[in-house]
């Protein structure tokens, strides 16, 4: 009986990551510490976890198969990881006030209130189970492809098993040590594919690199403003929780400042790499294979350790992206939903037993429902489905209100429900009368603009009201005054 070397890549990857999960798993003391950590973390340690949590199974696999797609799609690939980070990086430096919070919803809640909360709490749990639910699917059908000798479901579940293990007993500082080691496993498995790539081809890399006359046409026939609204997006794509409790994780405002700047700088240069092993991909597939097929192409045609190694680099980097959206949302329920929901029956603040209790509950129950939704075919449309209508619905509810909120603008539970009820409407009235028209889905820039316009006019009419009826004569003298200019 011959090996199975991808089977045992993979069983020797999961025992090395299964020996750091031992050594991370520390007691903690406090609720803060198991969500956020003791605030002494390296800045290199929080870089690679920053970096971990972005690159998903997803981002790999487009990487190595849509090169194809020509230059407007490898810079927007580059720029979609270089703009929020410098974003994140820029706000950073002026999160001194909220810098001792545990997450993104305690942030908008002690700014605007209850309800402000509990909604960004709730569509960020909603969000980081669609991601955990993504990354499972992505193992289950890259290990079905690679392993015939055992269950492929097997793998998958163990994979989750041990994601929950150290996700609830080891909390952040558990996630941040595996991400360390799978980061660094990545990193080194994709130069090794990518130069197993080139010398699949046999052509020198100038040859491989050329695009053809791809390079003549930037924007594939599309109009100025199409590219422009698609690249604004990228600015406020990390406005959210997962990337945010980094910020959280830092000893201060500029420790966070160089985490997101490093992450923006590497990130760049690690996606540069995973786009040349896309180059050398498109050099050595044959052109009439189809873009939908090009990665069981590759799967079929390498040898058992390539193979393997490609399987060890999509587990580490779902796993990666996986625990770290699984803890966030753990921490959100625990923290930030059901506290706020049951106001009335919990009077007194919950110890850290309780808030751990809840946490690991949810940890639970979430994995749980992702495994039985990813491994039954028959519930992926609903996650499709799910995924497109966050996707367009997250960012323009919840980045404005934050942003204003690290910007210094304080204000009511009513003005930042004003704002998130704008930037929805915003979103459908950008589906039914502007996609038509420039038939582009890439509305996330003007309906952030439209959510933080609204709530800055609202403030400045309550404010207005309510100095005219502390000062009654001063609005009679304004009247007065107009009336003189007619």
């Amino acid at each position: 009986m011959s090996l199975d070397i991808p089977l045992l890549t993979i069983i020797s990857f999961l025992l090395a990551t299964a020996v750091i999960v031992c050594y991370s798993i520390k007691r903690f003391t406090t609720f803060r510490v198991y969500a956020v950590g003791d605030r002494q973390f390296s800045t290199a340690s929080l870089v690679a976890t920053t970096l971990a949590t972005y690159y998903g199974g997803a981002t790999l696999i487009g990487n190595l198969t849509k090169f194809y797609l020509g230059p407007f799609w490898i810079s927007w690939r580059l720029a979609g990881i270089l703009l929020p980070f410098l974003m994140l990086s820029w706000l950073s430096i002026r999160i001194s006030k909220f810098i001792y919070h545990i997450s993104m919803p305690e942030t908008i809640g002690r700014v605007y209130g209850r309800y402000p909360r509990i909604i960004t709490a709730l569509l960020g749990c909603c969000h980081s189970i669609v991601f955990v639910a993504t990354q499972v699917h992505i193992v289950s059908q890259v290990i079905s492809r690679c392993i015939h000798s055992v269950n492929p479901h097997f793998i998958t579940i163990l994979a989750a098993v041990m994601l929950i293990a150290y996700t609830i007993f080891g909390g952040i500082r558990a996630v941040v040590l595996t991400d360390i080691w799978q980061f660094i496993t990545f990193v080194g498995l994709i130069c090794l594919s990518a130069w197993f790539m080139f010398t699949k081809t046999n052509h020198p890399i100038s040859e491989t690199l050329a695009l053809k006359d791809a390079w003549g046409d930037l924007f594939l026939g599309q109009s100025t403003l199409v590219v422009m609204l698609r690249y604004l997006a990228l600015i406020f794509a990390f406005i959210e929780p997962g990337y945010l409790q980094h910020m959280y994780m830092s000893s201060a405002p500029a420790q966070a400042k160089k985490v997101f700047l490093y992450a923006g700088i590497i990130g760049f240069i690690i996606m540069l790499c995973c786009i040349l092993s896309g180059a050398f991909v498109a050099a050595w597939i044959p052109q009439e294979v189809p873009p939908k097929e090009i990665f069981n192409y590759i799967m079929d045609h390498t040898s058992p350790l390539i193979k393997g190694i490609l399987c060890i680099c999509l587990l580490a980097l779902t796993m990666s992206t996986a625990d770290s959206r699984l803890h966030v949302c753990a921490v959100m329920i625990s923290y930030d939903l059901l506290p706020t929901l049951l106001r009335v029956r919990l009077r007194k603040n919950l110890s850290c037993i309780v808030h751990y209790r809840i946490a690991y509950i949810s940890i639970l129950v979430i994995t749980t429902f992702v495994i039985v939704l990813c491994l039954n075919s028959a519930y992926l449309a609903t996650l499709r489905d799910m995924s497109n209508w966050l996707g367009r619905f997250y960012i323009p509810i919840v980045a404005a209100p934050f942003i204003l909120a690290v910007l210094g603008f304080h204000n009511t539970s009513p003005t930042a429900l004003i704002g998130m009820a704008t930037g929805a409407l915003a979103v459908v009235a950008w589906g039914k009368w502007v996609y038509p028209i420039l038939l582009t889905g890439s509305s996330t820039f003007p309906c952030v603009l439209a959510n933080g316009l609204a709530m800055l006019a609202v403030h400045y009419i309550i404010t207005t009201i309510k100095t005219y009826k502390k000062y009654p004569l001063k609005l009679l003298a304004t009247l007065l005054k107009n009336k003189k200019k007619i």
